[in-house]
């Protein structure tokens, strides 16, 4: 039997403090763990907000209750996936986590065990790529920001330069049996910062208009969709 949900009751603290005193309660749960937060006011704006200090890793229902608000917490990798998008973003955690891990053994001058790291990643970031820019880049709008930039012309200019960068960490290992942690380092943490980047933007600037639209689709269409992106990341 689990344990039952740690309570937090924030409703006396004061207003200018709640969401703060609930980024602490919810930044370092743990995989199988909720919190549940009993707020005086809707606490929706609250969870959007905190969501994007944790890049978007939470999940979180709430309902209204005497007196205020109950909201149980817990880590999106805890939860089915809800869609497309939620899809896109996931996997671009694991993208993350995945080439974190490559740097941090070339930082430990482990370019064996970094080796691997960059191969994996390489196929998980071709997969993610072509998802974006074949199956729904033809279909989901093109939104633009208030400059008139196309947010998906941008994306696919940003995958081009990404590959560009994936090429050259690839390099490093073709080139050499066994390169220098020197060698490979530069071109990694390049490539790091580039796909933080991108993945800002895109679900900063894009996301929200490609989960309006697939909102919009009758749900067969949305379905079909989403299982072929399941299938292509699962490939």
């Amino acid at each position: 039997m689990s344990a039952p949900d740690r309570e937090v009751d924030l409703r006396t603290e004061p207003p200018s403090r709640v969401q703060t005193a609930a980024f602490y309660e919810v930044r370092d749960l743990a995989p199988g763990e909720a919190v549940m937060l009993v707020t005086a006011e809707d606490p929706s704006l609250m969870m959007r907000s905190l969501d994007l200090q944790l890049r978007e890793t939470l999940a979180w229902r709430s309902e209204a209750a005497e007196g205020g608000y109950r909201t149980r917490v817990q880590l999106r990798s805890d939860t089915d996936i809800d869609g497309t998008v939620d899809l896109l973003v996931r996997d671009h955690r694991t993208l993350d986590e995945l080439f974190a891990k490559a740097l941090r053994r070339v930082n430990a001058n482990d370019v064996a065990g970094a080796r691997e790291l960059v191969e994996r990643f390489a196929v998980a970031i071709r997969k993610h790529v072509e998802l974006e820019n074949t199956l729904l880049a033809p279909v989901l709008p093109r939104p633009r920001g208030p400059d008139g930039a196309d947010h998906v012309e941008i994306m696919l200019r940003e995958h081009d330069e990404i590959l560009r960068q994936l090429a050259e960490v690839e390099s490093c290992f073709t080139e050499s049996a066994a390169p220098e942690a020197w060698e490979v380092e530069p071109f990694i943490a390049i490539l790091s910062g580039t796909l933080a980047k991108h993945e800002y933007r895109e679900e900063s600037n894009l996301f929200p208009h490609w989960h309006a639209a697939l909102d919009a689709m009758d749900e067969a269409r949305r379905g079909e969709l989403f299982a072929r992106a399941r299938a292509l990341l699962a490939a």
